[in-house]
């Protein structure tokens, strides 16, 4: 508040000389009814002098006020006003000039009873600038030149309203405390069977009900964080009776059923001002790797486990494992990870850590080819030694929005998998309102194929809508309709999905 002091001083001096000039004025004009000699009144110049000297320091007090202000441009929402410019002060007569005094006096004002500085505060924005052919960045274009999209930090000082304050310093204390997360999935599908030999699964009803207690601790200085998932998953999934190639219900992915069990528990940090994360513990790999905007959440999107990460990733189960991701807040980012993934956690074949281990590394590149909206391309590799003979294999997952509210996802997979050699793809389109019924509803269509080399093959199609209730439940109806030479039969699955979270 001594800044503001000593702006309302500068006020009040600015006043005093107001008020001279306006004795000034009236003396002359009494002078001028009278017959008192003109050499008793102040000189014209003086006069001028004195008048110019109130709208310098005007000037000069309201160009102060602006830039404590601050605020955006001039003429945005926010921004300062712009003090005139001295030819156009010049002019003024002493009905403006006190009507910008009392402009100047309610600003003050506003500053004192509502306005506070906040701390500088580090911004990343994107921007666009031009590269030529050596590599080197320019601001404007030229013939030679590509466009590209960049981010660059900022240090700013702005000013903020005292409410906004408050919301900052409740987020600042949420960021740095331990919040507990509860949620719940409940799944129901049913199986008619199309085409092929009769089925024990044919008119059946499968379902499949999951809890998850999820507890995170936060320290916003040293940039860390913890997370631990305790996760109890239970009742019959149609994979019972539809023994396929690929899950139909990816609840049952990397988890076993009837039991409680820790899905992650691992400790988060990051390094060299925020561009290196660092995750280790407990892991699920598939939240790092082959992510996909459209296809790669069982709970909302997709259910078919060939919609939620490419099969031949290979993960079975989750383990001990580290996850580094460098992100420089460009266009692009790269990740290598470990972790131990066992066939059967319940009779683990590894003796030690340097056995059953998956290996894996990606590099994710985000574009606007086209003049489209972004776009994700990733392409990943991975090793796995768990057995005496090294498999290998690779993959890639993109999502590329067409429009704002359409967005078209794929995913492309080569490697060994249980000593198979696999070829994977799938695809589809996500849409989002208008094409939706409500404003927050999403939904989307899409096909995986799964061919084992010299064995059976699947090929799996799945509508889903989700539909939102509030901001803690959701409502999911899907249909999946698969085709697997290992079952001998074609089934179509029409099912529903509950989904709390809180």
């Amino acid at each position: 508040m001594q800044f503001i002091d000593v702006l309302k001083s500068r006020f009040l001096a600015c006043s005093s000389i107001a008020v001279l000039a306006l004795g000034i004025a009236s003396h002359a004009r009494a002078a001028e009814g009278s017959n008192v000699q003109l050499a008793q009144a102040p000189p014209a110049a003086v006069q001028q002098d004195d008048r110019q000297i109130l709208l310098q320091r005007l000037q000069q007090l309201e160009q102060r006020l602006n830039r404590l202000e601050g605020g955006g441009a001039p003429g945005t929402p926010g921004a300062p006003a712009v003090a005139p410019s001295p030819a156009a002060t010049a002019n003024l007569d002493t009905r403006a000039i006190l009507e910008r005094l009392d402009a100047l006096d309610q600003r003050l004002n506003n500053l004192e009873t509502n306005v506070v500085l906040s701390e500088p505060k580090t911004i990343v924005r994107e921007v666009e600038v031009y590269v030529d052919q050596n590599g080197n960045e320019y601001n404007e274009p030229a013939p030679d030149r590509r466009a590209t999209l960049t981010y660059e930090r900022q240090r700013v000082f702005r000013r903020q309203s005292i409410g906004e304050e408050i919301e900052d310093a409740l987020a600042a204390q949420e960021a740095s405390g331990i919040s507990l997360g509860v949620s719940s999935v409940t799944t129901v599908q049913g199986a008619i069977k199309a085409s092929g030999a009769d089925q024990e699964a044919n008119g059946h009803v499968f379902g499949v009900t999951q809890a998850d207690i999820t507890f995170l601790a936060q320290s916003a200085a040293l940039n860390t964080s913890f997370f631990a998932d305790v996760v109890a998953i239970g009742g019959p999934g149609p994979d019972g009776e539809i023994p396929g190639l690929t899950l139909l219900n990816s609840q049952l992915a990397r988890l076993s059923n009837n039991r409680l069990q820790t899905r992650e528990a691992w400790i988060r940090t990051e390094f060299f001002n925020q561009t290196l994360g660092v995750t280790i513990g407990q892991v699920d790999l598939t939240n790092y790797f082959d992510r996909n905007a459209v296809a790669n959440d069982e709970t909302y999107a997709f259910i078919s486990d060939a919609l939620v990460n490419n099969q031949v990733l290979g993960l079975a189960n989750n383990g001990l494992g580290i996850a580094a991701i460098y992100d420089p807040k460009r266009n692009f980012n790269f990740k290598l990870g470990v972790q131990q993934s066992e066939d059967d956690p319940d009779n683990p074949v590894a003796t030690s850590l340097s056995n059953s281990l998956f290996s894996m590394a990606e590099a994710e590149y985000i574009a606007t080819p086209f003049g489209l909206p972004e776009g994700h391309y990733r392409l990943w590799f991975r090793l796995d030694n768990s057995t005496a003979q090294d498999r290998t294999a690779w993959g890639i997952s993109l999502d590329q929005k067409l429009t704002p509210t359409t967005t078209l996802f794929g995913r492309y997979g080569n490697g060994d998998v249980g000593g198979t050699r696999v070829h994977f793809f799938s695809g589809g389109l996500g849409f989002q309102a208008p094409f939706a019924f409500n404003p927050l509803d999403v939904w989307g269509i899409g096909y995986a194929q799964t061919e084992f080399v010299n064995g059976p093959s699947q090929k799996l199609a799945e509508a889903f809508y989700n539909l939102f209730l509030t901001d803690a439940l959701r409502l999911s109806f899907m249909v999946q309709y698969v085709k697997d030479s290992s079952v001998g039969a074609t089934f179509w699955l029409p099912g529903t999905r509950f989904a709390v979270s809180f």
